[in-house]
């Protein structure tokens, strides 16, 4: 798994399948509302294509749920779950020596059919988590 945040508009996972996860901060309701954040979420791979706006109420909110599973390195027992303001983006990690993270994004619109895409990425317990709230944090703060 490669993490390229370089650019800081723009954070994409890359896995060893050659899949790739990709966030971009949206302001869904202009820049003037301090409460709300969106990032537009892609998985875009040889077969695969989705995209989906997600709501976030606060830009701190997954930067720090990713880094509380770093400050538990040394694991946990079952999972842990954190969703986005409307549920589009689901994240459930467990550890088992590694964090393997289920990226679940979901579409619901009113007049379509539902779709959900789900991925799971695997990190390293310790400094692979550190970097990867950091990168969020970055892209969500700026």
């Amino acid at each position: 798994m490669l993490l390229d945040s370089d650019d800081p508009s723009t954070l994409r996972i890359t896995m060893e399948t050659g899949l790739r996860l990709e966030f971009e901060k949206v302001l869904p309701y202009g820049p003037d509302d301090p409460h709300f954040v969106g990032m537009l979420t892609r998985a875009v791979g040889a077969h695969v294509r989705v995209e989906q706006q997600v709501l976030l109420l606060a830009a701190s909110e997954l930067p720090y749920f990713l880094r509380e599973l770093y400050e538990d390195f040394r694991g946990w027992d079952g999972e842990r779950t954190w969703h986005s303001l409307e549920s589009e983006l689901r994240l459930i990690a467990r550890h088992d020596g590694h964090v393997h993270l289920r990226w679940e994004l979901t579409h619901r619109p009113y007049d379509e059919a539902r779709w959900t895409f789900s991925t799971t990425t695997r990190h390293g317990a310790g400094e692979d988590m550190r970097r990867l709230a950091d990168a969020f944090e970055v892209l969500l703060d700026s």
